[in-house]
């Protein structure tokens, strides 16, 4: 027997290297697992829909030029699944007003936007639609709804 392999048989620490490769390995595991564990769902897209616009089907609604107005959007909100998204923040804003309500168990808000103006020498505006909710990316669209 060589002299490196009597120097293991005696020591009895000779065992010791394998076992703590081991309890490493086991308690790496052990730390990635609970790495994994705390790491967020990926989000989802949200999928949104004017309804209408004063009433009006479609994302078009007509104001009289030069008078401050209300204007009442009906939006739908889904994610890319086709669920219905409750407690979404939307949020309307663009030609002086600005609305903001969370959507209703069925996916649905009615934003009234308080104070729209369209200039005088305007034709039209844009309003921007924001929507906001927990588990998604943020949706925003600068020209979502025409006003004439």
């Amino acid at each position: 027997m060589s002299k490196a392999n009597r120097s293991l048989i005696k020591n009895e620490n000779g065992m010791e290297l394998p076992i703590n490769i081991v309890v490493m390995l086991v308690v790496g595991m052990v730390a990635l697992a609970a790495l994994l564990a705390i790491i967020p769902e990926t989000k989802k897209n949200l999928v949104i829909e004017v309804l209408s616009v004063n009433d009006v089907d479609g994302v078009t609604g007509n104001i009289d030029n030069g008078v401050s107005s209300n204007v009442t959007v009906d939006v739908i909100v889904y994610d890319s699944d086709n669920n219905l998204v409750e407690g979404a923040n939307v949020i309307i804003t663009g030609g002086g007003g600005i609305g903001s309500i969370k959507t209703d168990p069925t996916g649905q808000a009615t934003v009234d936007v308080h104070d729209v103006f369209i200039r005088l020498n305007q034709d039209s505006i844009d309003l921007e639609l924001v929507v906001k909710a927990n588990g998604f990316y943020d949706y925003t669209n600068e020209a979502a709804i025409l006003i004439t």
